[in-house]
Formats: C-alpha cells, sequence, structure tokens
C-alpha cells in the first residue's frame, strides 16, 4: 500500500495557487435595468487582436447599482441596437440583443462615446430614481468625525451640508426641487451624477454612496 502511494499524484502548490488568483465571474441580474453606452461590433479599438478576432460587444451601465460593463452582442447583421438604449437585461437576451457579461469595466475603459454620454444618461435616470436619493439627502450621517456623506457630493462644501441639514430638520424633503426651493444647492441629480462618476472613475474614492463597482469584485 504504501508503495502504490508513492505514485498517487499530489495536488501541487500552483494549482491551488492558480485557483485562488482566479477573478470573481461576473454577471448582471437578469432583471436588473440596463443602459447602452456604446455599441462596438468591431470589437474595443484598444483591444491588442487582429480585427477578426475580436468580440463584438456593448458598453453598458446598470440601474440602480451604477456598474459599468461590457456585454456580448449578436453579430447579426440585422441587429438595431442603438446608444442610449434602455431596458432590462432579460429583454435584451430575449430580442437576441445582448448575451454574456464579458467583464466589469472601470470608467478609464470606457470609449470616447460612452464617456460623452454617461453624465446626461445619469442625470435622467436618477430623476426616475429620485425617491431614493431624496433618502439620501434627508437620512444621511457623518462616515467619520470630520466627514459627513453629503461633503462628498461635487460642490457641497461644509456651508452647503449646514444649509441642506437645518432645512431637513425643520421638514423633510420630498423632491429635488424641493431641494432646489429651500437651499443654494440647483440641481442635485447633476451633483449625483458627478459623484457617481468619480466613484466608477476608482482613483483616490475611500467611500462608495451610490455605485456597487467595488463591492461586485
Amino acid at each position: 500500500m504504501e508503495r502504490r502511494d508513492q505514485y498517487r499524484r499530489r495536488p501541487r502548490r500552483k494549482d491551488f495557487q492558480k485557483r485562488g488568483s482566479r477573478k470573481k465571474k461576473q454577471f448582471i441580474k437578469k432583471s436588473r435595468e440596463l443602459v447602452i453606452l456604446d455599441v462596438l461590433l468591431h470589437g474595443h479599438p484598444e483591444e491588442d487582436k487582429p480585427s477578426w478576432t475580436k468580440t463584438p460587444l456593448a458598453q453598458v451601465l446598470t440601474f440602480p447599482d451604477f456598474v459599468l460593463y461590457e456585454v456580448k452582442i449578436n453579430k447579426s447583421p440585422n441587429l438595431k441596437l442603438k446608444p442610449e438604449e434602455k431596458k432590462l437585461y432579460e429583454d435584451f437576451i430575449r430580442e437576441n440583443k445582448l448575451r454574456d457579461v464579458l467583464k466589469k469595466i472601470d470608467y478609464e475603459e470606457l470609449t470616447s462615446t460612452s464617456k460623452a454620454l454617461i453624465q446626461p444618461i445619469l442625470e435622467k435616470e436618477i430623476l426616475n430614481y429620485e425617491e431614493e436619493f431624496i433618502n439620501f439627502f434627508n437620512n444621511s450621517t457623518s462616515i467619520t468625525p470630520r466627514m459627513h456623506a453629503l461633503k462628498l457630493l461635487p460642490g457641497i462644501g461644509k456651508k452647503h451640508m449646514w444649509e441642506i441639514i437645518e432645512e431637513r430638520e425643520r421638514q423633510k424633503f420630498v423632491t429635488f426641487q424641493d431641494i432646489s426651493d429651500r437651499t443654494s444647492i440647483s440641481n442635485p441629480a447633476k451633483q449625483i451624477a458627478l459623484r457617481i462618476i468619480k466613484e466608477l472613475q476608482r482613483e483616490g474614492i475611500k467611500y462608495y454612496l451610490f455605485s456597487k463597482t467595488q463591492k461586485y469584485e
């Protein structure tokens, strides 16, 4: 028995190292809404491969978790997929427009078209989730003794923060327009959109208020 055991294959350390270093497989819940940012029928232009080997893909943004992905698309010549198209992921699949997720991406991997569209798309879509963001303005608290969550929004300093806090203590905000009317914050949706973009850029970000991009890694 002992001689036979000598020749049994023992697992190598490298095998375990490879398994441990594998990245988590990315996916989008089929019930998740997403919007098309850019359609790349000939693959990503910066991908270092022959054009005939590149995978046709779309860059998309999901809601309301605000995460960027590259997703395979159907090669059909009759494909009618265009930027700013929005629906449930399962509907894109059912219509044979989108397929599996290739990978989750960061802002720096977006094409110039995607970068141009992302802010106006975010500002528009944030309005569809207005109640959730109003809750943030009404209920956000300090993250550290010296840092309040409100101050993480671009353009909101100490003065604006106290203005919002004092107004919400008098009466809770009910709409973005209500915030604009009662404070000096003229466009709350824009400031939320800019914060989401900053979180997608990742650089120097310690706290994530809205995007789940870090959580999904």
